[in-house]
């Protein structure tokens, strides 16, 4: 994989399709050696990212016999007291939800490419960087989502967008747009537990461009039940604690038939803990209607589960790496199915360049023709980005995919955050007696809105109401103040409730301090000694 300068800037066709070398520092080495320095000047970005990737991977060799059982709190400690400055944070995050501490790998590539940027901005300086992030970046993705045996290359699969926000967005959008939702005789299917700008943002274009009163039918969240009415569930509700995969399907199902063009849905919620039975969803989907686009919402699935998305089936899913990755800030991703040929139904809403300075004209495309890529590029054409980021998702991935810590993969990242997730509930089921006395763990679902009688559909967001008159807002502000401990809280289908959410860079001590102080502090409010009622916004 070598390119000169003038191919680099000129006639590049996507450094992702090009990659085909199983391990990238090596290539990177080999890249490193064989460049002329008449090419490149005095840029050589990539020598210094790979002794740095070198040095990661060294450091991490002290934990080749650490099997990362997901109950070995020892090993799992020395892991995130290895790659995370806890002695810097001012606060422990028990919020993956929202946002994660980057890994030492991550935040010191973000430093070295900020550092250089500092002092080169220049065409060839830029190039190398977009060489490691959208070359060899992309390449370790698609190793890290379970695509490395596919036959299509990486840049037809994975773009780097800001984050889950734009790439829903850009789905929504282009989907419409392209005309492959027609909104006066199609449908789509979305939940009212998504994230708003893949549930608040259909009912939008609605409202406002005038289509069918029955283009937008939404699935219904029962919260705090464990079952709902047969005729609940024929109008599309399940509850927020679900027995069994059945009930989440005959809730969905019940809404799709041969006019259902796009079924759009959070994998996991970040508003009610479901974790949806995604692989059995779409094969039963695809059996009513083979040509409707399926997309997952995967901001809350990226680095929680073992995402094998060549056999998934899905269309088209997002995520945001500065979440439960714990990979840079402001960096996401949009993965799209080539088999079924998912870019192709969207056309874009922004039109830019790409990391070659290059438009869509440039590889063919012309303006005037009305066509652009059949690919996951037509979603990078966003101009400048943050360079240090995109470099870093290189990082992440390598991470997951047990570059530096050699016992990682991603089956051990998705076991231990579910492990996490079990401590949070087992927590809870101790420490809520002490502020709701008729708490018994058989009826949880009733104080709890994650599930807990089926714990293959949760995996670690844990969300429960506060007592009449205790502000949720409140809660989360007194107890990162009182304990320097970050948390959550959400007003989600009229209920105040307090949300936490570990992942890997915590430890079970984290997970316990956590519930302990959050309980506590709803105690000491409950007895007027902090403030309530002062919070009047989810985000605190």
């Amino acid at each position: 994989m070598k390119f000169s300068r003038r191919e680099f800037l000129g006639v590049g066709l996507g450094l992702g399709s090009a990659m085909a070398i199983p391990d990238f520092v090596l290539a990177m080495n080999e890249n490193s050696e064989a460049r002329n320095q008449s090419d490149i000047g005095k840029v050589q970005p990539l020598n210094e990212i790979d002794l740095f990737v070198n040095k990661c991977a060294e450091e991490g060799r002290k934990f080749s016999s650490d099997t990362l059982a997901a109950d070995n709190n020892s090993q799992w400690d020395r892991l995130v007291n290895n790659y995370f400055d806890r002695d810097k944070f001012s606060c422990v995050s028990v919020n993956s939800a929202n946002l994660c501490p980057s890994l030492k790998p991550v935040q010191g590539m973000v430093e070295l490419v900020q550092d250089m940027l500092a002092k080169d901005i220049s065409f060839p300086m830029r190039g190398e960087l977009a060489e490691a992030s959208l070359g060899y970046g992309l390449g370790a993705m698609k190793k890290w989502f379970g695509l490395e045996d596919q036959k299509y290359q990486a840049d037809y699969l994975i773009a780097l967008v800001a984050n889950s926000t734009q790439g829903n967005n850009f789905i929504n959008n282009g989907l419409v747009t392209s005309g492959f939702f027609d909104p006066q005789k199609d449908n789509v299917v979305v939940w009212d537990v998504n994230h708003p700008t893949n549930y608040q943002a259909w009912e939008y274009r609605k409202a406002t461009q005038g289509w069918a009163k029955d283009s937008v039918r939404v699935v219904r969240t029962k919260m705090f039940a464990n079952s709902v009415t047969s005729s609940e569930a024929g109008k599309g509700c399940m509850p927020s604690d679900p027995m069994n995969e059945d009930d989440i399907l005959r809730a969905i199902l019940s809404l799709v038939d041969k006019n259902t063009k796009v079924v759009t849905l959070s994998w996991q919620s970040n508003e009610c803990g479901i974790l949806l039975p995604m692989e059995r969803l779409v094969h039963e989907l695809r059996n009513i209607n083979k040509g409707m686009h399926i997309h997952a919402d995967s901001a809350q699935t990226l680095g929680v589960l073992d995402l094998s998305l060549g056999d998934m089936g899905v269309d088209s899913i997002t995520g945001s790496f500065h979440k439960w990755p714990c990979g840079p800030k402001m960096v996401g991703m949009l993965f799209m199915n080539n088999r079924t040929g998912a870019a192709e139904r969207f056309t874009p809403s922004i039109w830019g360049y790409d990391e070659h300075i290059m438009t869509p004209e440039d590889y063919g495309f012309k303006a005037s023709s009305g066509k652009i890529d059949p690919n996951a590029k037509r979603f990078s054409y966003l101009g400048q980005q943050n360079d240090a980021t995109l470099v870093s998702t290189w990082m992440a991935a390598l991470f997951h995919t047990g570059k530096f810590h050699p016992q990682v993969t991603p089956g051990k990242i998705e076991k231990r955050v579910h492990y996490l997730g079990s401590r949070v509930k087992e927590a809870l089921f101790r420490n809520l007696p002490s502020i709701y006395a008729d708490f018994k763990p058989k009826l949880a679902y009733k104080w709890i809105s994650t599930p807990t009688t089926n714990d293959a559909l949760r995996s670690s967001v844990f969300l429960f109401r506060t007592p009449a008159g205790i502000n949720a807002g409140d809660v989360v502000k007194n107890v990162y103040e009182q304990h320097q401990i970050a948390i959550a809280n959400l007003k989600v289908l009229g209920h105040d409730l307090v949300r936490i959410s570990p992942t890997f860079c915590n430890t079970v001590g984290d997970v316990e301090d956590a519930v302990t102080a959050t309980v506590d502090i709803i105690k000491a409010m409950g007895d007027g000694k902090l403030a309530n009622n002062t919070v009047l916004r989810a985000y605190v």
